[in-house]
């Protein structure tokens, strides 16, 4: 049965696309959440995901009434890893949009014209 990345809609037969979830589960489990929501992804949007949140979550936050750095609650974590998949989720779409309105190959060097 073929499957569908829900992202970037790349179709694979070979159990290449699966439900994977949005939050990670230890940290859905960590917050009191007994299951996260999951998405078909592929392996390449899924890889691209993980990188995102690599870059752009932190485990610590700078707390200004305790002038220090203390680490995030679970409940925290969760809406820091949601607010990173809904901006990688925008930005997958808008890049898919670009691509399928942009000429492809010798076209776009040219100014439309073949060689």
């Amino acid at each position: 049965m073929a499957e569908t990345c829900e992202l970037c809609s790349y179709t694979s037969v070979l159990g290449a696309v699966e439900q994977c979830p949005i939050v990670p589960n230890d940290i859905a489990q960590a917050a009191g959440m007994p299951k996260s929501q999951t998405m078909r992804m592929c392996c390449n949007c899924r890889r691209e995901l993980d990188t995102w949140f690599k870059a752009k979550i932190a485990k610590m936050v700078y707390d200004i009434g305790m002038r220090q750095f203390r680490y995030r609650t679970g409940a925290e974590m969760v809406e820091e890893y949601q607010s990173v998949f809904n901006a990688f989720v925008d930005y997958r779409r808008s890049e898919l949009n670009q691509t399928e309105r942009a000429p492809l190959g010798p076209q776009r060097e040219t100014g439309g014209q073949y060689p």
